[in-house]
């Protein structure tokens, strides 16, 4: 955990005015105007806060405030702020090291500046302003005190969130003396809205922030969106209901089932056609193959009975040729002067010769019975030929005659599918045509009817919705286990300062702050509620030093007992509520004398705790206008008794 180690302001010509801190109990008591709020003044200042909310006359001289932290590691981190404002330089080093002059008796002079301006300084906002994303303040000092530099809160009731800052934080660090005695809350100070306050003090108690949380959008967002779709329906709407203004909707329907029962029927008059001209292209088919068949065989058929036919010729003129022979045979030897039959030349008479063939060696009788028998061979190979001359005129006539058949279905198939199916298939489709367009133009009108009831009726519930205020989100309350253990470390506070055992502190979430025995804090006097503030934020200090809660690790409380009246006697009770048990003051010292000092506490007051005591609460007093020699009057140098 993290301490204020040193707070400073300087001015040219002016000693440096500077108070330093332990861990652990730190108190500056004295008189009233010696600068001890102005303390706490300061460090809202460089903190982050537009100005500086209270001011001195003794300080008018001065120009910068320095504040030096120290964390657990004894790093060091040093802000630097003009009490004139402006932006705030952060270094790593202490403010000794920066600027040094550590005796308040000697004034600065110019030149001591050129230490600090050689020294490398970040350049930190005060604070983030809209969606800003510079290095501010709290940049800075929640890494140093050990937080995460990006903590998100929910920020109002629709669940949209910000960024956690030291200046929401600072309320329950830093307590001045008018926030102390206050009748409101001591969590709730309405500086940056309650929800980012109470969702900080749930972050402490938790150490879970809000980065899950998904925002319910703005209402007027939300109307203006919601308006917007209402006037797009509108638009989509008019030209539906203009389309539909001549339409009547049971005469679209009855329409629309007599449309199918007619697109039914000629749908399958196509289906039926198309199957037959399929089946007809397929008989095509098959009747073009046989009449190709039938043509060829008779093709083929002619061409034998051509030679048969020659052949039959060849046979007819042999045996003319043979009868011819025979007959001459018995003339040949009576013959004197004739032609011979053999070579065509004259015969002169018995034993001539011819040179050309040889000479005959068969008689007459010989040659008839050749002939005869030649002839008689050849009129049988002329019968067998003329059997298959009557066979093949056969096939022949046959294959013409289903050449001709074949012929005559194709013809009949041409017809069939050029006069009957193909005129019956383009009527078909021509009237399906139609009855698809209108089928089609009655169910657009029946699906712009229906689009229009299903737009009318998102319009409606847009209207609705315009017109009911905005749903509020529920969210979860205050983790009840983390209030309770609070309420026991408050209770153990209490009891170390003089309230009986059997104390019972009960954390009020309607008001954010607790009950002491049934009684609201904010029913009491000032005095006590200036206790109880106290005994809030240290409670809550060591509520997160135990249980490792993300916490600073300082507190500065300013005033906790001055407004304190002590109770005399029990007649006291009944003339002011407001005084409380006088063994408070003493036993308050007592327990911060032994606060751990891993925790640091400051009390500025006008009270001084006992002599015994001053050692372990690094007294420092602030004597006033009564201050001895030796003794300080106030926060001021100028106001030491002994300055030359």
């Amino acid at each position: 955990m993290s301490r204020i180690a040193e707070i400073r302001i300087t001015g040219r010509d002016q000693l440096d005015a500077m108070i330093r801190f332990n861990r652990g109990p730190n108190v500056v008591s004295g008189d009233s105007d010696t600068g001890k709020s102005y303390l706490a003044r300061l460090v809202d200042y460089v903190l982050g806060a537009d100005e500086l909310k209270k001011t001195i006359d003794e300080a008018a001289a001065y120009e910068t405030v320095w504040l030096e932290f120290r964390n657990a590691d004894d790093e060091v981190l040093t802000l630097e702020r003009s009490l004139h404002g402006g932006e705030i330089l952060a270094y790593s080093q202490s403010i000794c090291d920066l600027i040094g002059n550590d005796n308040l008796e000697v004034p600065r002079p110019d030149e001591d500046r050129l230490r600090r301006d050689d020294t490398e300084a970040e350049i930190l906002a005060s604070k983030r302003q809209g969606r800003s994303v510079v290095r501010d303040v709290t940049s800075r000092v929640f890494p140093f005190f050990g937080l995460p530099e990006t903590v998100t809160l929910r920020k109002n009731a629709v669940g949209e969130t910000q960024r956690l800052s030291i200046r929401t934080m600072l309320p329950i660090l830093l307590v001045d003396e008018n926030d102390i005695i206050t009748e409101g809350s001591p969590i709730l100070r309405g500086a940056f809205g309650d929800t980012p306050e109470k969702r900080m003090f749930s972050y402490l108690l938790t150490g879970k922030d809000d980065a899950s949380i998904v925002a319910q959008e703005r209402r007027e967002i939300v109307s203006v969106r919601l308006r917007a779709q209402r006037d797009l329906l509108a638009d989509l709407i008019a030209p539906l209901n203009a389309r539909l203004k001549e339409r009547q909707e049971v005469e679209e329907e009855e329409s629309i089932d007599r449309l199918e029962a007619t697109i039914t029927r000629l749908s399958e008059a196509l289906e039926q056609n198309a199957a037959e001209r399929s089946r007809l292209y397929a008989e095509r088919g098959a009747v073009y193959q046989s009449l190709v068949k039938s043509e060829t065989q008779v093709g083929a058929l002619d061409a034998m009975l051509t030679r048969y036919l020659l052949l039959d010729e060849r046979y007819s003129s042999d045996l003319q040729r043979l009868d011819f022979i025979a007959e001459g045979s018995y003339y040949l030897d009576g013959l004197q002067i004739s032609d011979c039959p053999l070579c065509g030349q004259a015969l002169e008479g018995a034993g001539h010769e011819h040179p050309d063939h040889p000479e005959p060696r068969f008689s007459s009788q010989e040659v008839y019975a050749s002939a005869s028998a030649e002839a008689a061979k050849i009129r049988g190979l002329q019968t067998d030929l003329q059997i298959a001359i009557s066979d093949l005129q056969r096939r022949r006539d046959d294959w013409k005659r289903s050449a001709s058949d074949d012929a005559a279905r194709l013809r009949e198939i041409d017809r069939l599918q050029d006069a009957v199916l193909i005129p019956a298939r383009q009527q078909s489709k021509a009237s399906l045509g139609d009855l698809v367009k209108k089928r089609l133009d009655l169910q657009s009108a029946r699906a712009n009817r229906s689009e229009a009831a299903k737009l009318e009726m998102m319009k409606a519930e847009l209207e609705r919705a315009i017109e009911e205020p905005q749903k509020k989100l529920k969210w979860a309350p205050l983790d009840p286990m983390a209030t309770t253990e609070l309420c026991r470390e408050i209770e153990a506070v209490l009891k170390d300062w003089s309230w009986k055992e059997d104390v019972r502190v009960e954390f009020e979430e309607s008001q954010y702050d607790v009950k002491v025995n049934g009684k609201v804090r904010r029913a009491h006097g000032k005095g006590f509620r200036a206790v109880m503030h106290a005994a809030i934020s240290v409670a809550l200090l060591r509520y997160c030093r135990s249980r490792g809660k993300p916490h600073p690790g300082f507190v500065v409380l300013d005033s906790p007992l001055t407004t304190v009246k002590q109770r005399r006697d029990q007649s006291d009770v009944e003339a002011d509520d407001d005084r409380i048990e006088p063994t408070i003051e003493p036993k308050f010292w007592e327990s911060l004398a032994s606060v751990d000092p891993s925790m640091q506490i400051i009390v500025l007051d006008n009270k001084e705790p006992p002599p015994e005591l001053a050692d372990k609460l690094n007294l420092q007093i602030f004597a006033g206008l009564g201050a001895r020699p030796g003794e300080r009057k106030g926060f001021i140098p100028s106001q030491l008794t002994n300055r030359p």
